[in-house]
């Protein structure tokens, strides 16, 4: 008996899609705590979470991350190539870059308002991108350091062909660039 040949673009198609996405080393734990087997995703930022990290995202509001469930809600072409074109080790690479040594990652067990406050500094207020606005490579790698913390490893590269999932912010936008000075008049003749 023959097997069935899926399109890959059809709803079918994209949740094995995801489905495939949910199985690589990096996607099996949730981007924002240490939470395994996570269903649910952001979309909009191209990370998977967990559902208690799922709710907090919500939170944020959709301009910022749009939170689906892998397997209940439908999905577009276009949001499962989000998911594919970064995923949770990009999106640390990404979001993580400059976090300090200081800083309190929710642990396991951690209370909401600690992975609440982790999230927003993380995707709200973009406390750890990198400050010289490069993107990580497609397929970034997450290296385990002492204590089982994992690290990003930032790539400097051009920047990718899918834009980094960077929420608009919330100061003013920036200036329009202006056209160059006319030149100068003539100077007077004497």
């Amino acid at each position: 008996m023959a097997t069935r040949k899926v399109n890959r673009d059809s709803p079918e198609g994209l949740k094995k899609r995801l489905s495939t996405l949910l199985k690589a080393p990096e996607n099996l734990i949730c981007a924002d705590c240490p939470t395994k087997q996570p269903r649910w995703a952001s979309s909009k930022l191209g990370v998977f979470i967990c559902i208690d990290c799922s709710g907090i995202h919500r939170n944020l509001g959709t301009h910022i991350s749009f939170v689906r469930s892998v397997n209940l809600d439908s999905w577009t072409v276009e949001q499962v190539e989000m998911m594919e074109a970064w995923g949770n080790a990009r999106g640390k690479a990404y979001f993580e870059s400059d976090v300090p040594r200081n800083y309190q990652r929710p642990s396991e067990g951690a209370g909401v308002r600690e992975v609440q406050r982790w999230v927003r500094d993380k995707y709200e207020m973009k406390r750890f991108v990198p400050k010289d606005g490069s993107v990580p490579a497609k397929n970034q790698a997450v290296v385990q350091g002492k204590a089982g913390v994992s690290a990003p490893v930032l790539v400097k590269s051009v920047p990718a062909a899918v834009p980094a999932p960077v929420p608009p912010s919330s100061s003013a936008a920036a200036p329009p660039a202006h056209a160059p000075a006319p030149p100068a008049p003539p100077a007077p003749p004497p």
